[in-house]
């Protein structure tokens, strides 16, 4: 099994959502259908950011996990989602086109069908809110770049730990991770001052409404991402249009088929399944058209948003440290240190710093009415 995984290849098993097995090969190949849900299921993560809301909304749509059948012929029902197979699902590399080997990630033979940059900012926000399997883990001292700063020359994450000298004052810091396992002389970062580099980050990010060529960069990033999240909704709609369509079609076809005095049972429930589905997806629409239409409201000029992201600095400083590290973690992707030559390098979510922006925006209006 290990040659398979290392190669990039299915080792067998049970497929995931997204995914069917190849009848002709050992691989396993796109559902469309099942890649569209997968999909959205990631964008109710990043929408709601916890997972019991989002559990609950696939209760209520329906949604459950991969439905197959094996060789033999034996099929598997889909179980409803809870927190543990939802965890598994937004953490899953496979998602991305990659093969995970206990702790090895190899580039995988299949298609990824979620977004990169997508997946990852999954994966930054369930380690901010502290998700392990599940489990709440506390971020005791409040480290605002916990799960997005990393070591440059190891490629691999610093973590929070500190010190405390004189038996009360307490020092934290952001420590490489490969350092601590291999040793302090094998890192040239080592570790930095937490206060230090955390003020630098919340620095750029004040500076962003001032900096005219970084704002139209950002700006720039976020209609692209506003034009692909339309595209993706739209391509939804269309889909979920053809399933009415179907489901529709069948309904009238069967609701000929009743004769009275006929046993109809099967036909009566086959009805009330299509009826229950059609409700659903109807419900699925009516969300898909309000986030079209709040994706194309929300679009932002670029002297709207330097004159919101001006008063950016008072608003911060009213947050308690809990809000201070959400608020990080929806505006920055990824901080890279490098302690060879001391350089800090930020990656941005555009759509974070447009929706910081709205927010800000739509305060200073509520101000001024």
């Amino acid at each position: 099994m290990l040659a398979p995984r290392r190669k990039g290849k299915w080792a067998g098993g049970h497929p995931i959502l997204g995914y069917d097995v190849d009848p002709r090969g050992f691989r396993l190949v796109v559902n469309a259908d099942e890649a569209a849900r997968v999909r959205t299921i990631f964008d109710l993560y990043l929408e709601h950011e916890s997972l019991l809301p989002v559990v609950q909304d696939l209760e209520r749509r329906g949604w459950v996990n991969k439905r197959w059948t094996t060789r033999k012929g034996h099929a598997t029902d889909g179980q409803p989602f809870e927190r543990t197979s939802l965890y598994r699902l937004l953490t899953n590399v496979a998602y991305v086109g990659k093969v995970r080997y206990k702790d090895e990630v190899h580039d995988g033979d299949r298609s990824g069908i979620v977004d990169p940059a997508d997946f990852q900012r999954v994966q930054s926000l369930l380690q901010r809110n502290g998700q392990s399997r599940g489990a709440p883990v506390r971020n005791k001292f409040g480290a605002l770049l916990k799960g997005i700063i990393r070591c440059v020359p190891c490629g691999c994450a610093m973590t929070p730990s500190h010190t405390t000298r004189n038996g009360s004052k307490r020092y934290r810091y952001y420590v490489c991770s490969s350092a601590q396992k291999r040793g302090w002389n094998t890192c040239p970062s080592k570790s930095i001052p937490a206060a230090q580099i955390e003020e630098f980050v919340v620095g750029q990010i004040k500076c962003i409404g001032q900096d005219r060529a970084l704002l139209r960069e950002v700006l720039a990033q976020a209609h692209q991402q506003d034009e692909a999240r339309t595209s993706e909704l739209e391509a939804e709609q269309r889909s979920l249009e053809k399933d009415l369509a179907r489901w529709h079609a069948e309904l009238r076809k069967l609701s000929g088929q009743l004769r009275p005095g006929d046993d109809n049972g099967s036909i009566i429930t086959r009805l009330a399944d299509l009826q229950e589905r059609i409700g659903l997806v109807e419900g699925r629409m009516r969300k898909v058209r309000e986030q079209i239409e709040t994706v194309q409201q929300q679009l932002l000029d670029e002297e709207e948003t330097a004159l919101a992201l001006s008063v950016f600095d008072p608003v911060w400083e009213a947050l308690t440290a809990r809000e201070q590290a959400r608020v990080i973690g929806l505006l920055v992707e990824r901080v890279d240190y490098d302690g060879a030559d001391g350089k800090v390098s930020i990656t941005f979510y555009p759509t974070g710093i447009k929706a910081l922006a709205q927010q800000l925006a739509d305060q200073r209006r509520e101000k001024t009415a």
